[in-house]
């Protein structure tokens, strides 16, 4: 007696190529992750010649910064989405700001500026401007 080797349906083929590409998203999104990470804790830090904002996972961080006067205040995007900056005290801000694109704010005077995306408004930030 001769045996053949089962042939698969084209619907099995069709649900392992499914959680096949289920299996490579969760890979691609989890090393994603680690990356944005990284841009998280930089994005944290002020560097000489201004602090740094960080758009990414449709969120400011930080969400709040504190500067001097005179400084400077770098938003960079680094989501796969374009976003933009509008500001509440009538400044004029960036739309849309794609992803990889920076924008740059000079404030001069104390005070607390609020902001948000012009494209997910529900997306909001503070710069306080504090004299040292």
């Amino acid at each position: 007696m001769t045996t053949y080797p089962k042939r698969m349906s084209s619907d099995s083929w069709r649900l392992l190529a499914i959680v096949g590409g289920l299996l490579i998203s969760v890979f691609v999104l989890s090393v994603r992750t680690q990356m944005v990470q990284s841009v998280f804790a930089a994005a944290a830090i002020a560097v000489k010649g201004g602090a740094k904002v960080s758009i990414a996972n449709f969120a400011f961080t930080p969400g709040e910064i504190t500067i001097a006067p005179g400084e400077t205040v770098t938003w960079t995007n680094d989501d796969g989405a374009p976003h933009g900056l509008e500001y509440q005290d009538g400044a004029k801000g960036v739309d849309p700001l794609l992803p990889g694109s920076s924008f740059t704010r000079r404030f001069d005077r104390p005070g607390t500026y609020e902001y948000n995306c012009s494209v997910h408004p529900y997306m909001t930030g503070r710069v306080i401007v504090r004299a040292k």
